[in-house]
């Protein structure tokens, strides 16, 4: 009982002592932070010791936030620095030059050239994709050791990509840098020597990546759909070279290459951020010795085949996935933007992460597919487009023995969007497509890579403005009629993994009838 009194006791005289410390400092503190100004508050006083003051003694003033920094240039007019329109300009030799003064601090240019896998043959399936990996080496007037340098010297940030139209050179650097950025690419492309050690070391560089390659079922699934699609030439073909085609990828077989597709009248050079007059000029000068060839290179018509690819590994304990596509839209196809809009109305995502923002959580797919069935790893929608053609489907992912549920449900999902959309729905997909649209040209090079393809292939460019138009005239008879066209074909299918519950082709087709 003693013990308990006291206890009691001191924690009274504890308590107490702790508020008589504790609230006049909350009291003061709150009166100082109440009657502190924003300039107070922005750049609170600072009082240094005399070692602070000795050792670490600076220069640069302290400037409230409210206040403008003394050395900072003024601020121009806002709408002065508003994107221009593209220029389009066409040299004597018919390569055309494209850029965008959008007054950023870096410069971004590019080379576009028309050509990829689909202008090969089953004999030299691949070289092109091959010729990324070996496009930025030596050159008759450096090495790549030297080559790599000096972009490193200037922070240029240079790269290669290839598709199955296109084959791309791109860099970027700081805006007076440009024109080292642009010589370097010229050098790459017109001088490449493609020596045999160079070939030899990327021969097994290339060999490694096919493994891993191999062990990714997205990329493995988009190759299977478009030989399914297309059959085994045009874009059919992989974009991606087999083993046993390596070996002839040699010199001689490169520069070949190079020779024929490389050509003025096949290009575009772009840039953002960069004046077109200088550009233009810059052009003209390092791109004089490219081959005048011709801009006719025999291309293999598209033929929609309807077939299926199947690669079954029985036993895999691992997913297996499946796509289901349509010919579709073109480039040059009145219902390209519809087919787009209709893309982005069926949406879909990942199991994990498809109800983050902006990830499809209301389209179609995801609504009805991932959300009322838990097994479904994976289900969205694609489009492929070309000069020629289009390709439009739905791929999804779950374990083997949920496999031939889930071919009936996306084949179902399909088959409605052929009956009816709500206006709700539409409406949402044509705000999301012009949102993407939007978020995609903020990015340089997303932008760059824009501006080049469009000349490319339109001879012109389309501003944000005109693309936003012609998505907002789309109405649900659009999406409709493009829906109903695309499923009069056959679906081409495409599977990979344990594939013993897929149900026969015929059997799929009906679920989408």
């Amino acid at each position: 009982g003693i013990n308990a009194e006291y206890m009691g006791a001191f924690s009274s005289f504890l308590e107490h002592k702790m508020l008589s410390r504790c609230l006049p400092r909350r009291v003061g503190a709150q009166r100082r932070y109440a009657s502190q100004s924003l300039r107070e508050t922005a750049a609170p006083p600072f009082n240094p010791s005399l070692a602070q003051q000795i050792l670490f003694k600076s220069s640069t003033p302290r400037v409230p936030l409210d206040e403008k920094y003394p050395s900072a240039p003024a601020l121009s007019d806002p709408l002065s620095l508003a994107a221009a329109p593209a220029q389009i300009s066409t040299l004597s030799s018919g390569l055309r030059v494209a850029t965008i003064e959008n007054n950023s601090p870096i410069s971004s240019v590019g080379v576009f050239i028309d050509a990829g896998s689909r202008y090969e043959d089953r004999q030299l399936n691949g070289i092109f994709h091959f010729l990324e990996g070996v496009a930025l080496k030596s050159t008759s007037n450096r090495t790549e050791f030297r080559l790599v340098r000096d972009m490193l010297k200037i922070a240029a940030n240079v790269s290669c990509t290839s598709s199955r139209e296109h084959f791309t050179y791109t860099g970027e650097a700081l805006r007076h840098l440009m024109p080292s950025v642009l010589a370097s690419l010229a050098d790459v492309i017109t001088n490449s020597t493609f020596d045999i050690e160079t070939l030899n070391e990327y021969r097994a560089t290339y060999e490694a990546n096919t493994k891993e390659r191999l062990n990714n079922p997205d990329a493995a699934i988009m190759e299977a759909i478009h030989e399914a699609a297309y059959g085994s030439s045009s874009v059919g073909l992989s974009i991606y070279a087999p083993s046993h085609n390596l070996t002839k990828f040699d010199t001689p077989t490169l520069l070949r290459l190079v020779t024929e597709f490389f050509t003025p009248k096949r290009m575009v050079v772009a840039g953002m951020g960069v004046d077109h007059q200088e550009l233009s000029e810059l052009s003209e000068l390092m791109f004089k010795d490219l081959p005048a060839g011709s801009s006719i290179v025999e291309k293999t018509p598209t033929q929609y085949v309807a077939g299926e690819v199947r690669t079954h590994k029985g036993g895999d304990t691992g997913l297996a996935h499946v796509a289901l596509a349509f010919p579709t839209a073109s480039w040059h196809d009145k219902d390209l933007v519809p087919m787009c809009v209709l893309q982005m109305l069926m949406g879909g995502g990942g199991a994990f992460s498809a109800g983050g923002p902006g990830k499809g959580m209301y389209s179609r797919l995801y609504q009805n597919v991932l959300v009322n069935h838990g097994w479904v790893e994976n289900a969205q929608s694609f489009n492929s487009i070309f000069s020629d053609a289009g390709l439009f489907g739905v791929y999804g992912s779950t374990r083997p023995d949920y496999l031939g549920s889930l071919v009936e449900i996306l084949g179902h999902e399909l088959h409605k969007a052929a009956v009816s959309f709500t206006p709700d729905e539409v409406n949402r997909a044509k705000n999301q497509l012009k949102s993407a649209i939007h978020m995609q040209t903020e990015s340089r090079t997303l932008a760059l890579e824009d501006l080049g393809r469009q000349v490319l292939i339109y001879g012109k460019v389309k501003s944000l403005g005109e693309l936003c138009n012609e998505i907002d005239t789309v109405t649900d008879k659009d999406l409709l009629r493009v829906a109903q066209d695309m499923f009069k074909n056959g679906p081409a299918v495409a599977a990979i993994g344990d594939l013993s519950s897929l149900p026969r082709y015929e059997t799929i087709r009906k679920y989408i009838e």
